[in-house]
């Protein structure tokens, strides 16, 4: 296993093991992943997955291998960036910062360090120096980072995007309209189904968050995904 591989590695570690995943110490090159005291599967360097699918179906940890699949493919995917990414070069920066993306004088920066790997976004003034840094606690991934990017830049306008917990709420309000029938026709469910599978696959563990944001906490239905 190479140098890249194992930092792929201790990454998806973090980065799993954030979700809520009990990550166990890499063996044989493979790392082996848990959830609720359950062996999920076991994560190689190159972005695989090896697991049992007859003890997953018996478990019930289909949404699990889902969510930890994502977060491999996704961390795969940023530290093969961070790898050929060139270094950002600014007065007063030292360390081995990565330029990961530049747009309108906002700079999207990653930068490797013991506790995983940390994305910034900064204002880059008229004389090359770089102003206002947001930094992104590591072990939480990419996304927020580019979300703050794209606004921050003016690639997207922010009014466009919602926030998790606004999500949890539309996902709450979307499910009191279906569960109890308060729906117009099959039509609107069907779009009301759509927009509730889309926010658990952008916003994991929405059900809790949204049991913490609203009075009358709902319960989960079979099927749903149940990450704590």
């Amino acid at each position: 296993m190479d140098d890249f591989q194992r930092k792929y590695l201790t990454e998806a570690g973090l980065r799993i093991q954030h979700e809520g995943f009990t990550v166990r110490e890499e063996k044989d090159e493979l790392l082996p992943i848990k959830w609720a005291g359950s062996r999920v599967c076991n994560v190689n360097g190159t972005g695989g997955m090896t697991y049992d699918p007859e003890q997953i179906r018996r478990k019930g940890l289909e949404d699990a291998l889902d969510r930890v699949r994502e977060v491999v493919d996704d961390t795969l995917a940023y530290m093969r960036r961070m790898e050929t990414a060139p270094p950002l070069l600014a007065d007063g920066l030292s360390g081995d910062y990565r330029l990961l993306a530049e747009y309108s004088g906002t700079v999207l920066a990653g930068h490797q360090t013991q506790y995983g790997v940390q994305f910034i976004t900064w204002d880059r003034l008229q004389d090359g120096t770089l102003w206002q840094g947001h930094y992104f606690n590591p072990g939480e991934g990419m996304d927020t980072a580019k979300r703050d990017f794209a606004t921050r830049s003016g690639l997207i306008p922010s009014i466009l995007l919602f926030t998790r917990e606004q999500l949890a709420v539309i996902f709450d309000a979307a499910q009191n309209m279906t569960t109890l029938d308060l729906v117009s026709n099959s039509g609107q469910r069907k779009l009301l189904e759509g927009i509730m599978k889309q926010i658990e696959e952008a916003v994991p563990q929405v059900i809790d968050l949204a049991n913490e944001l609203t009075q009358y906490p709902q319960q989960h239905k079979s099927g749903e995904m149940q990450l704590y």
